[in-house]
């Protein structure tokens, strides 16, 4: 017996191809509605503003960095001369070895160019972070966040490199070594806290790459 519907006629099962036609049709209206959000973007929202980890937390850290990278570069260049002279009794017995090069020469060439490439190089790559730091609450930037933390990675690597190459001697005192592992670390703290869950709730929410279309 078959119950009659508002329309007065009995109720029936609709067919596959009907199943078939109504999921089309709802696919399509989806994808117009998300090309319709693709073309005309709803206006960003306020986010407020940024937490104390973008504004004081962080900065102060990279101040820290900042303080002691400039420690160590000035008595870099105070100590210009025997700097030099203990890199270049480093590099000689690695260059006695090769054939057409005479080896103090060679020495005392790279040791003229890497020793104040890296005493200017490093703090100036150490001061292009800052402009970083502080464009990510400005900016409200989730991408210039991971800029920030890759640009801090390569500066202490070159910071570790330089301060062996610069500093890891008897001769010398420790606290220029100190000073720079005390820049690599306040550095890495201060990306640390820009990753905190605050910061990330913060931020806007990171962008999925959309797969391409099969023709």
């Amino acid at each position: 017996m078959t119950i009659p519907g508002e329309s007065g006629e009995p109720d029936r099962i609709p067919t596959q191809a009907e199943l078939d036609a109504e999921d089309m049709a709802e696919i399509a209206r989806r994808s117009k509605d998300a090309d319709h959000r693709n073309r005309y973007p709803s206006r960003p929202v306020d986010p407020g503003p940024a937490p104390a980890a973008l504004t004081r937390h962080a900065p102060v850290l990279w101040a820290v960095a900042a303080v002691a990278c400039l420690t160590w570069m000035i008595y870099g260049f105070v100590e210009l001369g025997t700097v030099e002279r203990l890199m270049v009794d480093r590099l000689l017995p690695g260059l006695t070895e090769m054939k057409g090069v005479d080896p103090t020469e060679k020495a005392e060439s790279l040791a003229s160019f890497w020793i104040p490439a890296l005493l200017i190089g490093i703090p100036l790559v150490t001061l292009v972070t800052y402009p970083l730091l502080r464009a990510i609450a400005s900016s409200h930037s989730r991408n210039l966040r991971s800029i920030y933390a890759a640009v801090v990675v390569v500066t202490v690597l070159f910071v570790i490199v330089g301060a062996d190459l610069l500093f890891a001697y008897p001769e010398l005192p420790a606290f220029a070594r100190i000073a720079a592992w005390v820049q690599c670390g306040a550095l890495v703290l201060s990306v640390i806290v820009t990753m905190r869950g605050v910061v990330s709730a913060w931020l806007p929410p990171s962008m999925t790459i959309r797969p391409f279309r099969r023709a």
